[in-house]
């Protein structure tokens, strides 16, 4: 792995690793994290309530080149939905307890953390 690509890789677990606090300090459920397959990955799953959480986490130490919400684009929605989907399919065995799932992000911008739920 080159430098630049290891530095992002390394500033994209910190970014979930603080949103996974984040989260855990507002009551969510740790699941899973990192989860992949063909289709794409799922930065964080998380329980919140009787709602399954999948969460994209965008971190971004400034704003020079913009904020970490215009990372998110109605395409990378798209992919997330998709990868969840496939995942419930995976995965139906273990997700009885769950009425509803739904898409968040998680956008951090130094030490500013927002959380969107239900991201469209």
């Amino acid at each position: 792995m080159n430098k630049v690509k290891e530095e992002n890789y390394k500033k994209g677990r910190e970014g979930e690793d603080l949103a996974k606090a984040y989260l855990l300090r507002k009551g969510f459920i740790f699941i899973e994290a990192n989860f992949e397959n063909k289709i794409g990955e799922i930065d964080l799953i998380m329980r919140d309530g009787n709602w399954l959480v999948f969460v994209e986490v965008k971190y971004k130490s400034d704003d020079r080149l913009g904020l970490p919400e215009e990372m998110i684009s109605s395409r990378k929605i798209w992919q997330i939905k998709r990868v969840a989907e496939s995942y419930l399919v995976e995965n139906k065995h273990d997700l009885k307890d769950f009425c509803k799932y739904r898409v968040d992000a998680v956008c951090i911008l130094g030490t500013n953390i927002k959380h969107y739920e239900n991201i469209e």
